[in-house]
């Protein structure tokens, strides 16, 4: 640390000397940290190097994507952001998790929403490795709804859902308990027995919660069956395969605005009715029935929004910015649950979306953007008939 300093003073000194304009902030680091000699090995043709110099390409031509993509200044600025936290949310689902000692780890946070996630919900992913035999039990708490969909596909193949189970599938006790195993062959313990393939990868949680003030959170564990694999230091291969599977979040989460129905950029104010196997079942929820929307209006303008909720025991209503982000929902009103809303006497429910807040009870905030995706989220929803929301476009001034 001394010598760094030491170099650093050195390196100002040049600087004001030679009449050179030394970078700032983290280039001035890099400068220096550079000062400091190479190693006496060469690493760079290690199988993780070179998976991470991908990474970086792919980084890089995500960041080109935004600017090009982007249809305003906010959108752009914003984008920057949301690419950090596309990388937060790969790496902590990919390079931060082991199949060899699996835990659940949490998705989102207090503040990133990202993906076209429900941010009235709560998701948790583990890692899993279909070699291995895994035990997953806890409680189903309180909430309305929790399934768990089991993916295949490692590196970069896609991913596919291989099983799906839900608190209405599961075995659970008088107390809410449950406990179900995970593996090739049906193995003689206790517990639901739920068959994988090999090339098993994650198990994808979704916790919907619609009064997050009274409801109880799920418990959650996972082990794997039997003896446990030895502990030993990463590989090369290991580290590259982490980092190649944080790419593969990275490049799915990164252009859900181009994958999930795309002709909602060019074809705004309108709904599309989306089975998960229409998305994707690897990224959906298969109880889920998705209406997915898009709106564009002007400053003085609000769209209406009016649908009849069927008696689903869950359903929201969400707002998301072009990149598929939700807005600051812990402070502004970017979503609604069945219990968040006020109903007509007809049981039907009037939404308005616009810039600022008209006073009405249904009232979603836009966080500023002219433009946007929204989405209808209806647990169960594939058993009944679901009219379309119906949309008009008015003047602020022309609202009660």
């Amino acid at each position: 640390m001394f010598k760094r300093i030491v170099i650093l003073f050195v390196a100002l000194g040049i600087g004001v000397w030679v009449g050179y304009k030394l970078p700032r902030g983290a280039g001035l680091v890099a400068t220096v940290m550079n000062l400091t000699g190479q190693s006496a090995e060469d690493y760079s043709a290690t199988a993780s190097h070179q998976a991470f110099l991908d990474m970086e390409a792919m980084i890089s031509n995500a960041r080109e994507m935004v600017l090009a993509d982007a249809r305003t200044e906010q959108e752009a600025n914003e984008g920057m952001r949301w690419l950090l936290r596309v990388i937060s949310m790969s790496t902590e689902v990919a390079a931060d998790t082991n199949a060899r000692q699996p835990h659940f780890q949490r998705m989102d946070t207090a503040a990133r929403k990202i993906g076209g996630d429900n941010p009235d919900a709560e998701y948790e992913f583990a890692q899993i490795d279909g070699q291995y035999d895994y035990r997953i039990s806890g409680n189903v708490g309180t909430i309305r709804y929790l399934g768990f969909t089991i993916n295949g596909g490692q590196g970069m193949v896609p991913r596919r859902q291989v099983a799906y189970v839900s608190d209405r599938t599961l075995t659970l006790d008088e107390d809410g308990n449950f406990t179900f195993i995970l593996s090739q062959e049906k193995p003689e313990v206790e517990g639901d027995w739920v068959q994988i393939p090999k090339d098993a990868s994650g198990i994808l949680v979704r916790e919907y919660i619609a009064d997050r003030e009274n409801e109880i959170l799920p418990t959650l564990q996972i082990e794997i069956l039997g003896e446990k694999p030895p502990f030993s230091p990463p590989t090369d291969k290991e580290i590259a395969d982490s980092i190649i599977g944080t790419s593969y979040a990275f490049l799915k989460l990164s252009t859900l605005h181009k994958t999930v129905l795309p002709e909602l950029l060019e074809e705004s104010n309108r709904f599309i009715r989306a089975t998960p196997e229409k998305l994707g079942g690897a990224i959906t929820g298969a109880d889920n029935l998705y209406m997915i929307g898009s709106y564009q209006i002007a400053e003085d303008e609000a769209l209406v929004v009016e649908v009849t909720p069927p008696k689903v025991r869950y359903w929201n209503f969400t707002l998301e910015s072009r990149w598929h982000e939700i807005g600051d929902y812990l402070h502004r009103a970017t979503s609604r649950t069945l219990e968040d809303v006020e109903y007509e006497p007809d049981g039907s429910v009037q939404f308005v979306i616009s810039h600022t807040n008209p006073g009405h009870p249904n009232w979603l905030d836009t966080s500023g953007h002219a433009f946007g995706f929204m989405t209808f989220r209806w647990i169960d929803g594939k058993d009944h008939e679901i009219a379309m929301p119906t949309i008009r476009i008015v003047k602020l001034s022309e609202l009660p």
